[in-house]
């Protein structure tokens, strides 16, 4: 039987799933990470075991390509080195973004954007041929509405009420409890000195403090939720959306945020256009299915 191979390879874990040409599970099987930034020989090992396995399952020669959704593929540039190693399998073997894998997964063979907000955000899109990005320039420089801004925004409040003598918010005590910190130096030494997941991990104490009903920490959610609805906005009207529109979302801060995703939506939908929102996969390679549909097996590559 024919087959493609959608994969999904992070910093944590790569899993991969063979789909028949009708997009029914057929295999599965999960090995170590693939982001290639953190360590390019053992990542590739990860991706190239993931592939073999499936291979030996369903047979390399049935295979009709392989999509490979990777983190750090474009901040890495490793796409030419990839397409040179890989090249002496049968099947095509394309890696992507992994936010294009996603958008795949979410949005299917049609023209939409999607919307990311985790540890860091971005959106993307395409409409007919063309494709667009806003936001998504990195933690120093954007990342606008995501879980590492949402925790940057608590300390720089927390700053703010130092350098204007005020008495802490309830958010700030918080903060520095939960950092168990003793001057306001060890929360500035902890901010540089941590990754940017790290960081973002603080969000949750933003979630939490905003469900035990503290003011602070809601304005806070609800400015990250009009923040990436701004930017959705500003996506479609790049791309020339001017009818309907759908919009798949994932990350951590808009799925499980609830006044992050209501106020993202309330102000999306002040658009005069019908937008659909779409938020649950069962897993993100099955873009590389649908990715396969649209940009392999429909321009006749195979």
């Amino acid at each position: 039987m024919e087959y493609v191979i959608g994969m999904d390879s992070g910093g944590t874990k790569t899993e991969a799933i063979a789909y028949s040409l009708n997009g029914k599970e057929l295999a599965r099987c999960q090995t170590g990470f693939g982001n290639l930034l953190m360590d390019k020989k053992k990542g590739l090992s990860n991706i190239e075991e993931a592939m073999k396995i499936l291979f030996d399952q369903l047979g390399e020669k049935n295979c009709q390509s392989v999509v490979i959704g990777l983190a750090g593929l474009d901040s890495g540039n490793f796409k030419k080195e990839l397409d040179t190693y890989f090249s002496r399998y049968q099947p095509i073997i394309v890696f992507i973004n992994d936010a294009w894998l996603s958008y795949y997964a979410l949005v299917k063979e049609k023209d939409g954007c999607l919307v990311i907000s985790g540890t860091g955000s971005i959106c993307i899109g395409k409409y007919h041929e063309e494709t667009a990005r806003v936001g998504g320039w990195g933690n120093i420089l954007g990342d606008e509405g995501s879980g590492y801004w949402i925790a940057k925004t608590v300390i720089h409040r927390l700053l703010l009420e130092e350098d204007t003598n005020e008495n802490y918010s309830y958010l700030s005590k918080k903060l520095i409890n939960t950092l168990h910190a003793k001057t306001i130096f060890d929360v500035v030494d902890y901010f540089y000195t941590h990754k940017k997941d790290e960081i973002a991990e603080l969000a949750k104490i933003v979630a939490e403090s905003a469900n035990a009903g503290d003011d602070v920490s809601i304005e806070i959610l609800k400015e990250a939720g009009y923040i990436l609805a701004e930017q959705a906005k500003l996506l479609i009207s790049k791309l020339g959306f001017n009818k309907e529109v759908t919009i798949g979302i994932t990350g951590s801060v808009l799925k499980k945020n609830s006044i992050v995703y209501d106020t993202f939506f309330e102000n999306l939908i002040q658009q005069p256009i019908e937008i659909k929102i779409v938020k649950e996969i069962e897993s993100n390679t099955i873009g590389g299915y649908y990715y396969y549909k649209n940009n392999i097996f429909r321009n006749g590559e195979c």
